[in-house]
């Protein structure tokens, strides 16, 4: 192994080869297998909202984690190429001069004298074991990491600023539906009192019709508060400080997502941030299990040292019989280190290799959690989407009971308890469509996410 090494300057240490996966053939809850892919599709073409269009590109541009991610980028490119620098020569230049008086015996007048050296050096480590080929592999294995470590960054940050911005949304339309409640209670809770004061109705009818008021009221309020800390978060999402978001109207219900093309399971292999930085990280550690078995063979140098010396620094620009040019080249290997550090070195092989083993396994479970997520998202989307059907029908129900037990109750053939219990279930189960409405968009968003979506932006 040794010789072969020698003569082909061979890399020692394995080679790199992604370990073989299965990939399901399709995700469970999927209609069917199309062509195109979710996240391959521009971001504007899934949500075709102008205002979260206008928030994206803002926070894309000045989200903070989205600032780190891209200084981490520029920083591993910078190691990356200093890695690549060290397969070259070095070369370095150093002057001395020096001044001083010479006396040639006693009693002698002190004779002034400079002494000058300048010398350059060129060294070059000859990568016969390829040491230095596989740092530079891990060097550019952990830019390729980092690199896909920010394209992490942006899917993150897309999909956090469109689950907030869905969920601001349907927010917004709970608390248009509070609101609409409490002016319909208090104009029940009036009706109450004034047949309460004519000796038709009692007090309790007006308690509870107050009950119910205060109650929508409180719905109200802790809507208003959820809108201003989701606002909050969005602003925080673009680098902002607190403060309203511009969004889209909502009228009375939230549009349904689009149908979704989830594409072909494997395609995560190839897109998802994720699974590539954690093969990267995998490259990486394969690349240091070659570093760790390079450091048992021997170094090979080449030196070369070239120079003047003079003893008069007038004599060094104009030449001279004192002036004299000094040159030397030399090689060494240094065999000691992996002798005398054999055993050190050879744990720490052991050790790298136990942690390629982890990283590996790291990476697959990284794909396997990515087929998960995605056929997670698609259960979610596909039972909301049923959830929101059937509560939708429920709440047309409610709303045809209460408009019937108010006509009823004005002709007299109904009693108020009718009325507000048709208001007490009618009120919640609105919440709750509103509520299905935004979780089904923040769950096509996480679709979205899981397959990767956004690593385009590289194209941006």
């Amino acid at each position: 192994m040794l010789a072969a090494a020698v003569v082909t300057g061979c890399a020692v240490g394995p080679n790199y080869e992604r370990p073989k996966l299965t990939a399901p053939s399709s995700y469970r809850f999927q209609t069917g297998t199309t062509a195109e892919s979710l996240a391959d599709l521009p971001w504007w073409k899934v949500f075709q909202d102008d205002p979260l269009h206008a928030l994206v590109n803002d926070a894309l541009k000045s989200n903070f984690d989205l600032i780190v991610a891209s200084a981490r980028v520029d920083e591993s490119r910078a190691l990356a190429r200093a890695a690549g620098a060290q397969l070259l020569p070095s070369v370095s230049a150093a002057s001395t001069g020096n001044y001083g008086n010479s006396l040639s015996g006693l009693g002698a007048t002190p004779q002034p004298f400079w002494a000058v050296n300048a010398t350059g050096n060129v060294s070059w480590e000859i990568d016969v074991f390829g040491r230095i080929r596989r740092n530079r592999e891990v060097a550019r294995a952990q830019y390729a990491a980092s690199e896909e470590e920010r394209r992490g960054v942006w899917v993150t940050v897309l999909a956090d600023v469109a689950q907030n911005y869905f969920q601001l949304l349907a927010l917004d339309l709970q608390r248009s539906i509070a609101d609409r409640t409490v002016t319909s209670r208090a104009e029940l809770l009036d009706l109450f009192r004034v047949r309460a004061e004519g000796g038709v109705g009692t007090d309790l009818d007006v308690a509870r019709a107050e009950a119910d008021l205060y109650g929508a009221k409180d719905t109200l309020a802790n809507a208003e508060q959820q809108i201003a800390l989701t606002e909050n978060t969005i602003a925080l999402l673009m680098g902002r400080t607190p403060g309203p978001i511009a969004r889209s109207p909502t009228g009375d219900t939230l549009a349904e997502p689009p149908e979704v093309p989830a594409g072909l399971p494997s395609a995560l292999l190839e897109r998802r941030p994720d699974v590539r930085q954690a093969e990267a990280n995998l490259v990486a550690a394969n690349a240091q299990v070659g570093v760790a078995t390079a450091n048992l063979f021997p170094t090979v140098s080449l030196t070369a040292l070239g120079g003047i010396v003079s003893n008069d620094l007038a004599l060094v620009s104009q030449g001279g019989t004192n002036t004299s040019g000094v040159y030397s080249v030399g090689g060494s290997v240094n065999w000691l280190a992996p002798v005398l550090q054999g055993s050190q070195l050879r744990d720490q092989l052991d050790a790298q290799k136990k942690e390629w083993l982890a990283v590996r396994t790291t990476y697959i479970e990284t794909v396997t959690r990515a087929f998960k997520d995605v056929a997670d998202a698609l259960v979610s989307l596909e039972k909301l989407r049923e959830r929101r059907a059937a509560t939708a029908k429920q709440v047309a129900a409610l709303s045809r009971a209460l408009e019937v037990s108010r006509i009823q109750f004005d002709g007299g053939t109904a009693t108020y308890l009718d009325v507000i219990n048709a208001q007490e279930q009618l009120f919640p189960n609105e919440l709750s469509l509103a509520q299905l409405e935004g979780q089904q968009l923040v769950a096509y968003v996480q679709l979205y996410r899981t397959l990767g979506g956004g690593w385009w932006l590289t194209q941006r």
